[in-house]
């Protein structure tokens, strides 16, 4: 057997072993829950039970804040993202707008071709309705027509479509608000 299908033979019982200690463990604290209350465990061994309770919520609360990581931009470089999903990056949350392959180079905030910002209620509308400008790198993350950016501290709207250019480096471009 070739040493490249020795790996993918071994990454898929890897990957089906992982699955089956996750559906075991997942059972794991019904299996407890039950047991214990046939045994009157709960009253033979009250510090007992009280600390399997108090692991079985800090257990949750953990499980919560790797829910939230998961969908950290930063934890996910290297994975490939779908149209609509929606990342969390430096407090805020974005829209990934085309399916692609997450880089460090692509951070959410700098690539609107990429990103679109959600309100703060997951809604469309960004929670920041006057950005601070970034230094679009080409075509892909330009601003257009009607955007509107902070600009050292003063608010300007986008007059044209693929606009690469700083408020002072092209004004005919930006209107000042």
């Amino acid at each position: 057997m070739a040493r490249e299908d020795q790996e993918k033979l071994l990454n898929e019982q890897y990957s089906n072993m992982k699955d089956l200690e996750g559906r075991m463990l997942g059972i794991l604290p019904q299996v407890i829950d039950y047991v214990a209350g046939l045994s009157g465990f709960k009253s033979k061994y009250a510090e007992a039970a009280a600390s399997y309770a108090s692991a079985k919520e800090e257990m949750a609360t953990e499980e919560e804040a790797v829910a939230v990581l998961r969908t950290e931009w930063a934890f996910r470089i290297g994975e490939f993202v779908y149209k609509g999903e929606e990342l969390l990056h430096k407090g805020k949350i974005y829209e990934v707008l085309q399916d692609h392959t997450l880089q460090a180079d692509w951070e959410p905030g700098l690539v609107p071709a990429l990103y679109k910002l959600k309100g703060e209620d997951g809604g469309d509308q960004p929670a920041d309705e006057w950005p601070e400008f970034v230094q679009p790198t080409g075509a892909h993350d330009a601003y257009n027509k009607g955007d509107k950016v902070t600009y050292k501290g003063e608010h300007y709207i986008s007059l044209i479509d693929a606009n690469v250019w700083a408020p002072d480096t092209y004004p005919a471009g930006w209107e000042k608000q």
